[in-house]
């Protein structure tokens, strides 16, 4: 996973104001931004994770344990309980704002009640003891029958992984989990958007964004069709369309990948100089 397969949305907040309190704001801002980064930690860490392991899916019988593998799985699961810990501050600094003075809309209230319970209902799964066994590892093996398990990692044919920590725990990394809190992410900056400004929902950008990159090979060939048959200006409508989406999309923080940026750039450029109306 690179960067740029991972967009940062919290910056879509700034110079939004839930409450005319400013400290409060920032506090709240903060702890989203820190939020947003501990989610991006576990999509960085579940790549890393499957990135260690495609030798060893090869192996008959459950491979040896990966050095690498194994650490990157420590941290991927202390970046959950950071993530929990964060999440429990934006609970607090959410309930801080009811009992302002300030006006909080109780939709705003109820959605982020619902929002709330998906995120606990995802967060269930994780068991603190397996956490605890890796900051606090007792190296004890895990013994079924006469055959005994030290720290063994496998992968199954959809990419979940389960992994020994230690006597009888296991830590499951799903990538069902990565995509799950990657939409509660983009969801709860919604919230804030949908309830206190009148920007666009991030997730109705990402869905511009992908019908863009999905379709920007027919789009290309489309603009080279009317230059061919020298239809200008139905072709520096269509240019003006993609670009002015390509600027608005990069400044609201959900860019077109540079994949999808190269390819219209570089078609630009090899028409030569555009003929005007």
């Amino acid at each position: 996973m690179t960067t740029d397969a991972f967009d940062f949305f919290s910056g879509r907040l700034h110079f939004i104001n839930v409450t005319d309190d400013s400290l409060l704001n920032i506090k709240l801002w903060h702890y989203l931004s820190i939020f947003e980064s501990h989610v991006y930690g576990v999509c960085l860490q579940y790549s890393r994770i499957k990135s260690d392991l495609p030798t060893y899916e090869s192996l008959d019988g459950p491979p040896a344990p990966a050095p690498q593998a194994g650490l990157d799985i420590y941290y991927y699961i202390l970046t959950w309980d950071k993530l929990k810990k964060v999440y429990e501050k934006i609970k607090e600094v959410v309930n801080d704002l009811q009992q302002t003075a300030f006006s909080i809309p109780e939709v705003f209230v109820t959605d982020f009640r619902v929002w709330k319970r998906r995120m606990d209902h995802l967060l269930a799964e994780f068991d603190a003891d397996v956490r605890n066994e890796y900051e606090h590892p007792s190296l004890e093996p895990h013994l079924t029958g006469n055959i005994m398990m030290w720290g063994n990692i496998m992968i199954d044919g959809s990419g979940n992984i389960t992994a020994h920590a230690g006597k009888d725990w296991f830590t499951t990394i799903k990538k069902e989990h990565s995509e799950r809190i990657q939409k509660l992410r983009t969801d709860l900056i919604d919230l804030f958007l949908k309830h206190f400004s009148q920007k666009p929902l991030t997730g109705e950008l990402v869905k511009a964004r992908d019908y863009i990159e999905e379709n920007i090979d027919l789009m290309l060939s489309q603009l080279s069709e009317l230059r061919v048959g020298d239809d200008i200006a139905e072709f520096n409508k269509l240019l003006h369309t993609l670009l002015m989406h390509d600027v608005y999309l990069m400044k609201e923080g959900v860019p077109l990948s540079t994949s999808v940026k190269g390819k219209l750039y570089s078609a630009i450029a090899g028409d030569g100089a555009l003929k005007s109306t």
